[in-house]
């Protein structure tokens, strides 16, 4: 495992380059908020902040003030694009979002070729720690011909994200239906057997990409998946009739499962945008991820700091972020990296988040019946009385008025 969560915590002292960094960020307009405290991190934890190149496929092009702030700053070599989804084939009638999110496919074609490597790394995160040193030490030795790097899941997870997938594809009559043919070398059993990871944080090996043309193993894979219905762990939607969004997490776990180099767990501590879903009780899920963070410190040592789920650091409500996302959120403003990744730009509103409306609108219906019962219980014990409360009064009086005489022995 490369990169242990030490680094970053070493003396920032510049060094001469030995060879350059390459770093790439995919980010629609919800995701554009992430941008500057994503990339600022990214400087500010590295040694040799001058030997990285920061890639970032947006969507819309950048101003020309925008492109002025990244000379102004200068602490790194920046390149702010927007992507062509036209160009390449798996991109084409996607929406933003997703054509973002297969873009680290093309990376070896975006990039030039005088990139070997190149850290993917998702517009939710924070980095902590040197990515330099970090892929320096990527795809040597025994890993040279590895095509990708990542951070290998907990078992628990393994099983809970790749269940419905290993269901699907358990349906299949043979591996050629997803293009797996025996000329790949893949068997339906290995792939089922290989290791789950996570895709926001993953280094390409670039040159083994291009040799083996990878890019197009993948191209005839995604649409094989769409057709069986595999394409993502969770199925998303579309308006004006687009095709089904496929997913980048799927197509790398299928092709790579069992054939990638594996980076320290530091690399990519996730569950900090911990969201809470229909079968789960409300507050427990977030208390638990805080109390095993706490615990662990995993928090602490982590070198790059993921926002998974469905509750972003810059949502303003999320549980982590005071501590772990607005440090670097402030630091990246007095940076000037607002200039350079306006907010203006940016389109987040909460509205934007599915999970968020799902929650809201159950403690709304949870606001309702608790509302409902309380004018029932006043209703039931004063509406009535108030109703019905003169006979009721002159019954009780009665009563009384029987039992004071019956305790005075009087008939």
């Amino acid at each position: 495992m490369q990169g242990g969560a030490n680094d970053s915590r070493q003396s920032l002292t510049p060094g001469a380059c030995n060879g350059l960094a390459h770093v790439a960020v995919g980010a629609d307009r919800r995701e554009l908020l992430g941008l500057g405290p994503l990339v600022s991190s990214i400087f500010s934890s590295s040694r040799s902040p001058h030997c990285i190149h920061v890639h970032v496929f947006r969507e819309g092009e950048s101003s020309p003030q925008s492109k002025e702030a990244i000379r102004r700053i200068g602490r790194g070599s920046i390149t702010v694009r927007a992507l062509d989804s036209e160009r390449f084939l798996l991109l084409r009638n996607l929406s933003s979002s997703s054509a973002l999110n297969l873009a680290r496919f093309y990376l070896p074609e975006l990039l030039p070729e005088t990139a070997a490597s190149v850290l993917w790394v998702d517009a939710d995160i924070i980095v902590r720690s040197d990515v330099h040193s970090l892929l320096a030490g990527l795809f040597t030795g025994a890993n040279r011909l590895s095509p990708l790097a990542a951070v290998a899941r907990d078992q628990d997870l393994v099983t809970h994200y790749r269940g419905g997938l290993e269901r699907g594809l358990r349906r299949l009559r043979s591996p050629a239906e997803l293009a797996l043919d025996e000329a790949w070398g893949y068997d339906m059993s290995a792939i089922l057997r290989g290791d789950a990871f996570n895709a926001g944080v993953t280094a390409f090996n670039l040159r083994q990409w291009r040799a083996e043309k990878l890019t197009q193993r993948v191209e005839a894979l995604v649409p094989a998946l769409q057709r069986l219905e595999l394409a993502s762990y969770r199925g998303i939607s579309l308006p004006g009739g687009k095709s089904a969004a496929p997913s980048s997490q799927v197509p790398l776990q299928l092709l790579f499962g069992r054939d990638f180099q594996r980076l320290d767990a530091c690399w990519n501590v996730g569950g900090l945008g911990t969201s809470w879903e229909a079968e789960e009780l409300l507050p427990v899920r977030v208390w638990a991820t805080q109390l095993h963070a706490w615990w662990t410190g995993r928090l602490a040592s982590g070198c790059a700091l993921h926002w998974t789920g469905g509750d972003k650091p810059w949502s303003g409500h999320n549980a982590f972020a005071r501590r772990w996302y607005t440090p670097a959120a402030k630091a990246a403003a007095r940076e000037g990296y607002d200039e350079i990744f306006p907010p203006s730009d940016a389109h987040w509103s909460d509205r934007d988040d599915p999970e968020l409306l799902a929650r809201i609108g159950i403690l709304a219906a949870l606001v309702v019946v608790v509302t409902c019962g309380a004018f029932f219980c006043r209703w039931a014990a004063g509406g009535c009385s108030r109703s019905f409360g003169y006979p009721w009064r002159r019954l009780a009086a009665r009563e009384s008025q029987v039992d004071e005489r019956e305790s005075k022995g009087e008939p």
